[in-house]
Formats: C-alpha cells, structure tokens, sequence
C-alpha cells in the first residue's frame, strides 16, 4: 500500500489469473509509469494485491477452494481498507480490476452493495470468446518457472509462451515487457463463481469497462462486440441500470492492457474518469 499525503481515495488493484502485483507496476512503454505510478501521482492511494495462492499470499491446498473463495478474500480486504487500514482511512474505495480481477470486482459490487464507490474493469466484457484453455494454460507441477514452489496439481499457470500469443498485440508490446511478464507469472485456482451478464443490473457505482481491440480473450466470435467503444457500450447498456457506464476500446491492444505502449493511453484517460466521478 502507497498513500501520498492528503489522500483520501484510495484504488485496489486486482490482478487477473495468472497475474500477481508485477502486472500494475510493470511499464507497458518502458518509459512512461506503470498504472500504480500513474495513480499515485494522480493524489490516490493505491493497495496493490496477491490474490490468494499467488504472489506473497498464501496458498493453501487447491480442494480448500470452494467456487466465492477468491471474492471471499477479496470482500474482506475491502472491508478492511473501507474501516481502515495501516492507520489510514479513505473516504472512498475504488476498485480497479483486470480480467479475473476485473470478475472478482464486479461481484462484490453486485453481492456486497457498499463495498466500492467505483469500479474500472479492464480485460473483461459481458460474453468471453471460447479458446483452447487446455493449450494456454498447464499444471504449475509442469512449469519450469514455478514447479519448485511445491503447489499440488489443482494449481495452474500458462505454458511457457502463451502469453505471448494470447495475450498482446505484438505489434505494440515492448519485447522486453513480454519477458518480463513471462518471468513474473504466477499460478492460480481455476475455481471460481462468474456472475451472469443480467446481473450487472444490481451495480448501482459508476462503472468504467477498458478493452482491448485485439483482446484473443474477451474480443471476437462468441465474445464481446470489440469493433469500437460504441458497439462495446450499446452491448454493455443492456445489462447495466447505472447511468454512470463508461465504455473505452484501445486500439492495436490485446488482453493485457497495461504491458502495452498504448497503456499510458487509456490509464491517463481512466485517472481522469476516477477523479471525475469520485474525485
């Protein structure tokens, strides 16, 4: 947790499966800051998170998972940081999630009404298109990255090289973010509870959705209607009731937005729709 003086909004940032605290500090243009060090200097706090059996957290057994386990977690944190939290307490809580995360966010804001002021989804629409899991991702036993943290079978990573093709748009990815993302990857728990697209009716926060146009995972085919913010929105709209619904579409941009060059983008253009709708 990183709090500049005065602040009074603080961001939780929610990584996706297979992402742990590297996916919001790495630079998708290595010369430009990272999301955390953009809203950092923007005046918020940011609380920057390991899901549970990632990262710093712990990991218990993957059976000890049932299907609310992660937004569970993730629900108390947010009470916590809503109570305060390392002596600090905020005014306002603002979820900002990616891909899993981003499902994660959501359902709290529709099962726990209070616990957020705001969401920011990114990597993540209402239909997902359908890919061969089975060849993205591998048990962390056959990981040569991760196979030594002595995780049982239940646990899961992406195979050596996935990434990379499922999850960017070459063309506008820093080669050495590609690696450096590879080198970061975490292993996760497929065991999860994904709130229906009509359910988003219960969102009452205003709520910002980011995604990539190019997006293998969200964006095509059965998926999300990714043509430009316009479509995404007319497609959004129907299951949301909040007039607070804001839709982007970033060109030229895969799955994971923020180890993009065009992220300093979309993250200037997100802090600007945060302080405009919570300060």
């Amino acid at each position: 947790m990183c709090v500049p003086r005065g602040a009074t909004t603080v961001q939780v940032l929610v990584p996706g499966g297979t992402y742990g605290q590297a996916y919001w500090w790495l630079r998708g243009d290595p010369a430009k800051p990272s999301y955390a060090e953009a809203a950092l200097a923007s005046g918020h706090a940011t609380l920057v998170l390991d899901r549970l059996g990632s990262g710093a957290s712990s990991a218990p057994p993957s059976t000890a998972y049932a299907a609310d386990t992660q937004e569970a977690v993730l629900g108390e944190v947010l009470r916590r940081v809503r109570g305060g939290l390392a002596g600090h307490r905020f005014a306002t809580v603002v979820a900002v999630g990616h891909s899993y995360g981003s499902t994660l966010a959501r359902s709290l804001a529709i099962h726990r009404p209070g616990s957020v002021d705001a969401l920011v989804l990114t990597g993540e629409a209402a239909y997902a298109a359908e890919l061969p899991w089975d060849q993205i991702t591998h048990p962390v036993t056959a990981d040569p990255l991760l196979r030594h943290r002595g995780l049982d079978e239940g646990y899961y990573t992406t195979a050596p090289g996935a990434r990379a093709r499922w999850f960017y748009d070459l063309s506008t990815a820093d080669r050495r973010v590609v690696v450096l993302d590879e080198l970061t990857k975490q292993p996760d728990v497929f065991s999860a509870s994904y709130p229906l697209p009509e359910e988003n009716a219960a969102i009452t926060v205003p709520t910002l959705i980011v995604v990539g146009q190019q997006d293998k995972v969200v964006c095509g085919g059965t998926g999300s209607d990714c043509r430009s913010s316009a479509a995404l929105l007319a497609q959004e709209r129907a299951h949301y009731r909040t007039a607070e619904l804001a839709v982007w579409v970033v060109p030229a941009t895969g799955h994971s937005l923020n180890l993009h060059r065009t992220a300093p983008q979309w993250q200037a253009k997100a802090l600007q729709w945060v302080r405009a709708h919570v300060g």
